[in-house]
């Protein structure tokens, strides 16, 4: 009977044992994830020409004019007194390259001063696009975009003669 009763008490634990064994396999689960990059060539900003007012005389005494150069032309506009003479005018024009069809956040500054020694003239930019652009053409092909800016000022009769220059900086990112 002794060994009637060890038999079934390792049959009892081999069982035991199974059941165990079962109930963890059971709880067990298991998912797949898939890994993908998509890449892009490198953007790039070539500046075209530059925001050049050409000559412009100022108004007479007691006057105030303003200039201004549309970001859709290279034509100045000079107005209330002030003239524009004929000479060479362009609104500032940059090429953007990159990856096709994607979207470019595009940064510009508000204005530009611009400088004669200690004299100034605040110019107000106007840019042709807005925050943001999307690229020509489609993923997987060079892409590129054409990005204008204009500006205008106001011209004192007491604005002093005189080579006024100044610098700004357009930056583009991918979005």
């Amino acid at each position: 009977m002794r060994h009637y009763l060890a038999s079934a008490a390792i049959a009892a634990g081999l069982l035991a044992g199974g059941s165990a064994f079962a109930q963890t396999a059971a709880n067990t689960s298991s998912a797949t994830a898939s890994g993908s990059v998509t890449i892009v060539r490198p953007l790039t900003i070539t500046k075209n020409s530059d925001l050049a007012f050409g000559r412009i005389v100022r108004p007479r005494t007691g006057g105030t004019g303003t200039v201004t150069l549309a970001n859709t032309g290279n034509s100045v506009v000079a107005a209330s007194g002030a003239v524009a003479l004929a000479s060479t005018t362009s609104r500032a024009q940059f090429t953007v390259d990159g990856e096709g069809g994607q979207s470019v956040t595009t940064s510009i500054p508000a204005t530009v001063t611009l400088t004669s020694g200690t004299n100034t003239i605040p110019v107000t930019l106007l840019p042709d696009f807005g925050s943001t652009v999307t690229l020509s053409g489609a993923l997987a092909a060079a892409g590129s975009a054409t990005l204008n800016v204009g500006g205008s000022f106001s011209l004192p009769d007491t604005q002093a003669s005189g080579a006024y220059t100044g610098n700004f900086t357009v930056t583009v990112t991918y979005q």
